[in-house]
């Protein structure tokens, strides 16, 4: 006599089989999800690099912000909120020359430091 269904074993197989394929894409999401939150604190981390050196290139050659010495301020950035922390080191390069050193890195947190330097003149000596 011949029985109709699934046998134990083909039920455990296949209960086993849908039990990886749920632990892989799971694990995956939670991959995908870091990968998303590292974007979006070095796209934050862009952002207030270029947003602060657009900042200090618009000020008065002698405002404050541009004087001698280290700068630091903490700031909440998009994408994500992120809380930033800007460090900026002015020194003098002669007469008519600062130079500005500007990190950018996540606040209160270990991770990635983005730096760039922006060299501000008085003018640049043009004459018609």
């Amino acid at each position: 006599m011949k029985r109709s269904g699934f046998s134990l074993i083909e039920v455990l197989a296949a209960m086993a089989l849908a039990l990886l394929l749920v632990v892989g894409t799971a694990e995956l999401l939670t991959l995908s999800l870091g990968a998303k939150r590292k974007g979006d604190i070095t796209a934050a981390l862009t952002h207030a690099l270029t947003a602060r050196l657009e900042t200090l290139k618009s000020r008065p050659f002698e405002d404050s912000a541009l004087s001698p010495g280290e700068h630091a301020e903490i700031v909440r950035r998009e994408p994500g909120g992120c809380l930033i922390e800007e460090e900026w080191e002015v020194t003098d390069d002669g007469d008519r020359m600062k130079r500005v050193g500007l990190k950018i890195r996540y606040a209160g947190r270990a991770g990635p430091e983005t730096a760039a330097v922006l060299f501000i003149s008085r003018d640049l000596g043009f004459r018609p």
